[in-house]
């Protein structure tokens, strides 16, 4: 028997047997289903989380003061002058922004808000590429160096107090001083919640006459290419040492730790649904095992007038890995296409954008024939191995 002809014989038992053939199948269904459905949705969730680490910045980083287990909190001595300094004193960076976190209340015309407010320089949109003037404008040089009252809203702050007013030229108060909304900023929508959806933008000289401490809480650096990253991080933090005297006193984050997380989560996640997938292949191969011993048992006068006619081991053998093949990879076929629809479906709920991955489903059509090849191989060695006299006289 040729291999043409294994393969008409094998389709010709799986069609005579459709019910058994599919419940058969379940079991690869499931498991394959759940891994292209797995991978597809985790691929597109960290793509979807790099893109918008990538609207952050690429080639941004954070510098801040850390924390010492010893000694709790440090204090910041971050200033202002850091940062207009890093950029002249390292060829490797672009531009240093300052930042000043507060939270407090807002009030307009007819109600107050309480909100983010961040206290920041005439820069502020070259490093965060995800804010985007959409009325009136940004406060300039001369109006964060002379520290005036002057305020950015975002977009959700901007219609909260005013509602479908326009807030440009409105005055606002903030404890017990006021400021004249002169702009307002649309932040991308992003997976990361940055915790300023609906929040404020001043002069941070204008807050620190407010408050008198001219605190610096951050200041966000953004380098001149990806490739200059690693030497923009020495760079500032060698300075911020010798200007303040400190030693591993500075913390610094980019998005190259914040992707190295999310790899070795979604990694640890991967894990853990691959290990079910694959008890789950296991499981449907048993499964396979099962019914090809129940068909070598059903078939056996079968195979016995086979060896009869001059069938020899190697047919028998190839003949039953065949059926066995098939029966997998019919059922791998499905779980492909049941996992993408799943992962389709999911997509919609989770917003989530499903990411298919070729490789993924390669490797769910060689699980499925290693599967078929692997629990059909006793079953097909049994066959092969029946006396064709027994075999005849088998009722």
């Amino acid at each position: 028997m040729n291999l043409l002809e294994s393969f008409r014989t094998a389709l010709e038992g799986i069609g005579t047997n459709k019910l058994r053939a599919t419940l058969t199948m379940s079991g690869i269904i499931i498991g394959i289903m759940s891994v292209i459905a797995v991978i597809t949705l985790g691929n597109g969730s960290q793509q979807a989380y790099t893109d918008q680490l990538e609207k952050l910045g690429a080639t941004n980083f954070s510098v801040y003061f850390g924390w010492d287990p010893g000694q709790g909190s440090k204090l910041t001595d971050l200033t202002v002058e850091d940062a207009y300094a890093l950029p002249q004193q390292s060829p490797y960076i672009e531009e240093a922004v300052p930042f000043a976190s507060y939270f407090g209340t807002i009030r307009g015309p007819k109600k107050g808000k309480d909100v983010s407010i961040q206290g920041t320089n005439e820069d502020l949109l070259k490093v965060q590429p995800n804010l985007k003037i959409v009325a009136g404008r940004y406060f300039t040089t001369k109006e964060v160096r002379e520290g005036k009252p002057v305020i950015v809203l975002t977009e959700k702050l901007a219609a909260g107090l005013f509602g479908g007013e326009d807030p440009i030229g409105k005055r606002l108060t903030y404890n017990t001083a006021s400021a004249v909304v002169i702009g307002v900023v649309r932040e991308a929508k992003l997976m990361i919640d940055n915790g300023r959806s609906e929040g404020a933008y001043l002069p941070i000289t204008y807050l620190h006459n407010l408050d008198g401490l001219k605190m610096v809480h951050t200041i966000t650096v953004k380098a001149k290419s990806k490739e200059t990253l690693e030497a923009a991080k020495r760079h500032t933090e060698k300075y911020l040492n010798r200007r303040h005297d400190r030693e591993n006193y500075y913390q610094i984050d980019s998005i190259e730790n914040a992707l190295g997380e999310m790899d070795s989560f979604s990694g640890t996640l991967t894990t853990i649904f691959g290990v079910a997938a694959g008890i789950a292949l296991f499981v449907g191969g048993i499964g396979v095992m099962n019914i090809m011993l129940v068909s070598v048992t059903e078939r056996t006068r079968e195979i016995g007038i086979r060896k009869a006619l001059g069938a020899r081991y190697g047919d028998i053998m190839l003949q039953f890995l065949i059926e066995s093949m098939i029966v997998c990879l019919i059922g791998g076929t499905i779980g492909v296409l049941l996992g993408i629809g799943t992962a389709m479906f999911a997509s919609q709920y989770v917003d989530v954008p499903p990411l298919l991955s070729w490789e993924s489903i390669v490797i769910a059509f060689g699980f499925s024939s290693a599967i078929g090849i692997f629990f059909g191989l006793y079953p097909a060695h049994k066959a092969a191995r029946l006396n064709p006299i027994d075999a005849l006289r088998y009722e």
